[in-house]
């Protein structure tokens, strides 16, 4: 190589005039370097001398010789680059850059290629010609500055390494440039990248019709796909890689140096080219290029930021018109004609299709798929009956413009004829109906190509079949037609019946009925149906679609069928159809026999979302005929669809590739306005679907028959069946089957559709909070109307009273209350929970449903009653009225205070709050939240408003009344020996307001935190009455603190036990009693050594002894003796008596 280079020098000394050095380094691309020697002397053969120079440090530029008159950098190093601008200015030699080395500029270098700024106004001319105000930028590093100047225009800026990986480019355009929609883009990239990247877009169906590739001026060479626009460099249109275009370029700058050197010093010739170039960059003149035929062709050019144009632009696809459109079109096919072949047109085809369109309206106004919209080839090839040689003359038409989905008819011959017509073309789009429940269409081997967001309807006969029994309906007469889906659905019935107690009545031979019924048909039916009528079984199924079914049920009534003595049950909606029948005649026969009967089919319009878009249909087709019957799940093939073509983009793959797509639809889930929507594994049919019962009534408003959502069927329950609405029977009452039809379900929802409540749960938040501030000002009241009663420590015996034992008592129901409320002990103690629940009455597992609102009432009138009993006692009602009431209360205020105020204060405001707890909803509006204990009432309307506002306000006056008066009956009783401290009292009733709040806002969401807290509570509320005495009574005192202590123990394991998620309920079991055992050891130890018993269970003292005393019979000194200290005993009862009396007084 050294040889070489040393040849060329000698060479051109010979020969040339202009002196110039090509100075490369370790990093220069010796390939490149070495083409352009070659290109240069090819070029100015007689006019240049050139001299290869290695540059290694900048000691190798200080001794070049400086009759240099010219420099072509090649280093690609910016130390270097440095280096060569000194020495050029010390030289006075010009430096030619083919690169734009950043911050390396000098008088003297000059730079072969426009400027960043030039290209950067050219791609911003050519965007604003062509109209984009939305594009995609694929640029490689060196140009990453180009695209960021575009403050008006929607720009996706993507850096992408120079790559010849054809995977990873295709991953990469899959993964990243198709799901953002926008189709124009901009490739500024090498030609090599440029074409691996259109090689891509290609793949991917991204470059085809109507989208528009523009290429920066180095990534055009190396691709000739038709309708690629390029703009270039004037000048370097012909290079066909990196080396032209490089090598070009400097040839083009040497021309110009040469052509200006003659004559001219080399101070002169660097004036000369400064004016002749644009901040040492060639002036700007660009080209525009675009293949056509497969040949690069110019059409244009930009020169002072204006583009001009000299012949037609071709775009992909052949197409003449702008690429301008921000999104990508999606085309999709949609069977929603009303054209039926030999018969009438369908007055409900194009209706039930309404779901769908405004679902395609509200992908684009939610922004369900920004960047791309839906173009819908609509088909009339037939809506409900099939006709093979019209719909094959129908989709030849259109049968290339069906797009990647076909929204398909409801009508199952439809859909099966559909499927084998498109076979014949080839085309294999996935199918989506919202209906065609045809037993073989569930087939997945047989209909690859379709699925239903509806549940095969042998599915809907099994749910009728089940609410025969019940009703207890044993006797029943069927009728079915004669067509394949209604056969396949009468056999599946009468094996159900076959093996139960049910009897069909009429006979075999006479229940099926030819397919097309029409009235000349009914004189050959006539006996059967007479037959039927005398044999007084009023259950009918009829296994008939509409519109057969009107005709069947008119012939009915005219033999004499009426209300009375007829009562339908049908497995499918009827209401649309009913609706679209005009004579008045006709809708009396069908009204009649309608009227209240019960129909069997899948619940639609499910939850808030299946209501907003019931509401938004409602209120574009508002007419009385537009009855929305399946058009909700119309809505959700559409959206199954949108979703489907939506993970597919988003996982890089094509949409274009039928069984991709069909792979995805079968993976998707989703929530529908029909509740949750996806495809059952291995089959054709909707996985899940909520199943309801109809009762079809009349409609005030409409003037019609409407059906009414009364009950829903829950295969996976013990009760099958839940009614959250009166069945109106067909003789107008509502009482036919009482027994049968009232029964305690589930929740009238799917609970899949069960989330947490923001508003209910801020209400509860907010109420919790209100009760909180409350209790504690009606605390720090208190505390400072009782702190200056003291208690005197019991220390003679005395004699033991009923009170003392209850205070005992009171001890071990508080321990019971708090356990209740400490982190769930049930998963490893059942039975204490239970015990503990029963006494706090803890509702998280016990009560539901009726008894809670048993229940409540209950807790209602005790805590009115506390109300009364508090006012009676601060007011003196009893004295101030003598009504009876007064009086029979205030006879026994004393143990209802202790009750109420004392025993039940816990539960009463546990309970009084859990009222107000719904921050579960099924929707996010407020009535949407549910009572947690009964799901089947709502929040904040009809019953639950009146009884919620008064639970809140009795609280809002029990609380603070019972806060207040705890220590009333410890100190009011002229009994009791125990005296209990009023400021523990009071400290406790606010410690359980706290206990109980925790346990509804927290103990829900996490165990271990509130065990920790609920801990935490305990220990301050020690250290805030570590120096006072909870009771006159040491043995009180004693087993008080050893319950607490208890109460600790069991939440520090409870909240060990919900900490680890390896649970040995044994173990911590074991803990829990060991704890509590040692701790009752202990207590009974201290108990009987160092706490004497204070309190005598004996007998009162004996009157005879005094008797007998006093008429001279003989008493011993022991029996004197005893009767002495009893009197003591007493004595001093008294005036322990009198003092408590006092200090009450002075209170």
């Amino acid at each position: 190589m050294k040889a070489y280079w040393i040849f060329c020098f000698f060479f051109q000394i010979i020969r040339c005039q202009m002196l110039i050095g090509l100075f490369y380094s370790n990093l220069t691309d010796i390939e490149f370097a070495n083409s352009l020697s070659v290109s240069l002397l090819q070029t100015f053969a007689d006019q240049i001398t050139l001299k290869n120079v290695l540059i290694s440090s900048c000691s190798d530029i200080l001794h070049q010789d400086g009759d240099i008159q010219a420099i072509i950098d090649l280093t690609s190093s910016f130390s270097l680059a440095e280096c060569i601008n000194s020495f050029a200015s010390q030289i006075q030699s010009i430096v030619i850059s083919l690169e734009n080395i950043e911050n390396s500029y000098s008088d003297w270098r000059f730079f072969t290629h426009y400027s960043s700024k030039a290209h950067q106004n050219a791609l911003s001319t050519l965007v604003d010609f062509l109209n984009w105000n939305k594009f995609i930028v694929l640029s490689d590093e060196l140009q990453k500055q180009i695209p960021y100047e575009f403050p008006n225009k929607t720009v996706s800026f993507f850096i992408c390494a120079n790559t010849k990986d054809q995977n990873l480019a295709d991953l990469f355009v899959g993964k990243a440039i198709k799901k953002i929609g926008t189709r124009n883009i901009v490739i500024l990239a090498d030609g090599e990248s440029a074409k691996w990247l259109l090689q891509s877009l290609k793949e991917k169906n991204i470059f085809n019709f109507g989208s528009g590739v523009v290429l920066g001026s180095k990534s055009f060479w190396g691709t000739d796909e038709n309708g690629i626009l390029a703009y270039v460099e004037e000048g370097l249109e012909n290079s066909f890689d990196y080396i032209s275009y490089e090598s070009l370029s400097c040839i083009s700058f040497i021309r110009l140096i040469l052509n200006f050197s003659e004559g001219q010093n080399r101070e002169s010739l660097r004036d000369l080219l400064e004016k002749e170039t644009f901040e040492h960059h060639p002036l700007p003149r660009f080209s525009l290029l675009n293949v056509q035929n497969n040949k690069w062709a110019k059409v244009g050019e930009i020169f002072h930021n204006e583009a001009t144009i000299a012949s037609q632009i071709i775009f992909p696809g052949n197409s003449t018109l702008f690429p301008n459109s921000p999104i990508t079109s999606i085309p999709i096919s949609m069977a929603d004609g009303d054209t039926n072949p030999g018969f009438p047109d369908s007055a409900y085809g194009s209706a039930i299709k309404w779901g769908a369109n405004y679902a395609l309206e509200y992908i684009v106004t939610s922004h369900f798929f920004d960047g791309f919209e839906f173009q819908v080839v609509h088909t009339d090839c037939g809506a409900d009956v099939y006709n093979a040689t019209f719909a094959f003359n129908c989709f030849s038409k259109v049968k290339d413009r069906l797009g990647v989905g076909f929204l398909t008819s409801y009508a199952t011959s439809a859909c099966v004829g559909y499927i084998n017509t498109l076979r014949k073309f080839n085309v294999s789009i996935p199918h989506i109906s919202e209906f065609a429940p045809h037993v073989e269409l569930t087939d997945e081997a047989m209909f690859p190509e379709f699925m239903r967001v509806y549940k095969e309807q042998r599915f809907n006969v099994g749910v009728l079949f089940s609410l025969l029994s019940v009703f207890n309906w044993k006797h029943i007469n069927v009728y079915y037609i004669n067509s394949l889906p209604n056969v396949a659905i009468y056999n599946y019935f009468e094996a159900l019946v076959n093996k139960s107690n049910i009897k069909i009545e009429n006979d075999r031979n006479e229940r099926m009925i030819n397919a097309n019924y029409r009235h000349s048909d009914f004189e050959r039916y006539k006996p059967w149906l007479l037959k039927a009528l005398n044999s007084n079984v009023r259950i009918y199924i009829l296994l008939i679609s509409p519109p057969w079914l009107f005709y069947f049920m008119e012939d009915l009534y005219d033999l004499g069928f009426r209300r009375n003595n007829f009562l339908l049950l049908h497995f499918a909606k009827v209401t649309f159809y009913t609706l679209t029948e005009t004579d008045p005649t006709q809708i009396h026969k069908l009204n009649e026999l309608f009227f209240n009967c019960i129909i069997i089919d899948q619940i639609d319009w499910v939850g808030e979302y299946g209501k907003q878009v019931k509401n938004s249909i409602e209120k574009q087709h508002s007419s009385r005929g537009d009855a929305l019957v399946y058009r909700c799940f119309s809505f959700d093939s559409a959206m199954l669809l949108a979703n489907g073509i939506k993970y597919t983009i988003t996982q890089g793959n094509n949409i274009e590739d039928s069984s991709i797509l069909n792979s995805n639809l079968r993976k998707q889930k989703f929530t529908g306005c029909s509740g949750t929507v996806s495809i059952a594994p291995g089959s054709n049919d909707r996985s899940t679907g909520l199943m309801g019962v109809f009762n079809f009534r009349w409609d005030e408003k409409q003037n019609s028959l409407d059906d009414y959502l009364v009950g829903k069927y829950d295969w996976g329950s013990t009760q099958l069946f839940s009614f959250y609405q009166t069945i109106i029977w067909n003789d107008n009452t509502t009482t036919t089957y009482p027994s049968d039809m009232i029964m305690e379900g589930e929740c009238p929802f799917d609970e899949k559709l069960i989330e947490y409540s923001t508003k209910g749960a801020a209400i509860l938040y907010g109420f919790c909070f209100f009760v909180l501030i409350i209790a504690a000002m009606a605390t720090c009241f208190a505390w400072k109307s009782w702190k200056h009663i003291r208690i005197v420590n019991l220390s003679v015996k005395t004699q033991a009273k009923f009170e003392d034992y209850l205070e005992h008592l009171i001890i071990f129901i508080n321990f019971l209350q708090f356990l209740a409320m400490s982190p769930d002990i049930k998963e490893y103690d059942e039975y204490s929970s239970l015990l503990a629940g029963y006494v706090a009455l803890n509702l998280n597992w016990m009560i539901e449903k009726n008894k809670f609102w048993y229940l409540t009432y209950i807790i209602l009138g005790a805590a009115g009653t506390w109300i009364y009993i508090s006012l009676n006692i601060l007011l003196a009602v009893d004295a101030k009225y003598s009504f009876f009431i007064f009086y029979f209360l205030g006879d026994f205020a004393q143990t209802l205070v202790l009750i109420l105020g004392n025993i039940l204060f816990l539960p009463i405001v546990s309970f009084l709050i859990s009222i107000v707890q719904c921050d579960q909803a099924i929707g996010n509006e407020l009535s949407n939240s549910f009572v947690r204990w009964d799901c089947s009432i709502f929040c904040w309307k009809d019953t639950h408003l009146y009884i919620g506002a008064l639970s809140i306000s009795i609280l809002i006056i029990y609380l603070p009344l019972a806060i207040f008066l705890k220590p009333y009956w410890n100190y009011s009783n002229d009994h009791i020996n125990i005296r209990v401290s009023p400021l523990y009292l009071i400290s406790k009733a606010m410690l359980q307001v706290v206990i109980v709040i925790l346990n509804k806002i927290l103990k829900p969401f996490n165990q271990s935190l509130y065990g920790f807290i609920y801990i935490v509570s305990f220990i301050l509320f020690f250290l805030i009455l570590r120096k006072k005495k909870f009771y006159n009574y040491h043995r009180c005192n004693l087993w008080t603190n050893i319950s607490y202590s208890a109460l600790i123990w069991s939440a520090i394991i409870s909240s060990l036990y919900w900490t680890y998620p390896n649970k040995l309920d044994n173990v911590w079991f074991a803990l829990q009693y060991l704890g509590w055992s040692s701790m009752l050891i202990a207590g009974i130890y201290m108990n009987c050594k160092y706490y004497p018993s204070l309190l005598d269970a004996g007998k009162q003292f004996d009157i005879s002894l005094l008797v007998r005393f006093s008429f001279g019979k003989k008493v011993s000194a022991k029996e004197i003796n005893k009767v002495r200290q009893e009197v003591l005993c007493e004595t001093n009862f008294v005036q322990n008596e009198l003092e408590s009396k006092e200090n009450l007084t002075e209170r």
